[in-house]
């Protein structure tokens, strides 16, 4: 009973953001990861995902997210609504499908070594992406923006019905199958690009401002991409590099240690237009009517405690 005290007194308070519709059935509930972050000598309090940064205590030191990327990314732009009034370093705990974000960051998906983390508490610093030109106010994203084929394939798997049984995995794969159809038959549409003083206007399947490696269902689309180094990396998968894509989407359907060799633009802020009718902000997907849109960096807004990463 001492050794435990002890482990209290110099262990870090948590908010535990729990998120229960995350990934598959899995997933702790959070009785259960409440108790295993304090059986690993922490304090912890549990609220519900939209209560993610409401009346935080003075006292918390690590804001723990335990959800997939959309559970990370509505704490961000809510902590973004209060002008980062109660920011926090930020714990991730991957319960979601794809998990890119903590990925990205080579956080563990096993939650007892992602909670091992936050004894050292490296600290991640991570840039926010701001969007003008879509709405009357201003608009975020900490994964990724794009036109082509995501979106569609987002609408896609939203009105797909999948098995409540099938694993992460499985549907990973799912997404892939239906996006290497989708990538077969997607017609080219005109982009428009700004950065610097340099233009570019070229017909393409798939342009994606990205803030870190991977989108979608893991799919890595920009590598060396680094949510804390000020810069976007901007993926353009032209008609003549259609094969490209597939080729690289059938070498991850068949576990293949693969790699998109396209090259990516860098920049901290570019305007774009594109001729198609939709776009994807993270994991939403809206109307899109060809507004010209600003896209630019908050540079190092968060932080979040990392890993070490292996992309």
């Amino acid at each position: 009973m001492l050794c435990s005290i002890v482990m209290k007194e110099h262990g870090k308070n948590i908010r535990l953001v729990h998120n229960p519709t995350a990934g598959d059935d899995t997933n702790g509930d959070k009785d259960e990861l409440c108790q295993l972050i304090e059986n690993l000598g922490h304090n912890c309090t549990v609220v519900a995902k939209q209560h993610a940064v409401k009346k935080i205590d003075p006292q918390t030191d690590i804001i723990a997210l335990a959800g997939g990327d959309g559970t990370i990314r509505t704490a961000v732009l809510a902590l973004l609504e209060k002008k980062l009034k109660f920011k926090r370093p930020i714990a991730i705990l991957p319960q979601g499908t794809a998990n890119n974000i903590a990925i990205s960051l080579g956080i563990p998906l096993d939650c007892e070594k992602a909670i091992g983390l936050w004894n050292d508490c490296k600290l991640k610093k991570f840039d926010v992406g701001m969007i003008l030109g879509l709405a009357d106010k201003p608009l975020h994203f900490i994964e990724s923006i794009g036109f082509g084929v995501f979106p569609l394939l987002m609408e896609k798997m939203d009105k797909k019905s999948l098995d409540e049984d099938l694993s992460a995995e499985e549907e990973i794969k799912i997404a892939l199958q239906q996006l290497r159809e989708l990538v077969q038959t997607f017609p080219a549409k005109t982009l428009k690009i700004k950065v610097g003083e340099s233009h570019l206007e070229t017909a393409c399947i798939l342009a994606e401002v990205m803030n870190i490696p991977s989108m979608g269902p893991r799919l890595i689309l920009s590598s060396n991409a680094d949510p804390g180094d000020g810069q976007f990396d901007i993926i353009i998968v032209t008609e003549k590099q259609r094969q490209e894509l597939i080729d690289y989407i059938d070498g991850l359907l068949n576990g293949s240690n693969v790699a998109l060799k396209i090259k990516p633009i860098r920049a901290s802020q570019l305007t774009m237009e594109w001729e198609g009718k939709k776009i994807h902000i993270d994991d939403e997907c809206r109307s899109y009517s060809g507004e010209q849109i600003k896209i630019s960096l908050l540079e190092n807004l968060i932080e979040i405690v990392a890993g070490e990463s292996k992309l």
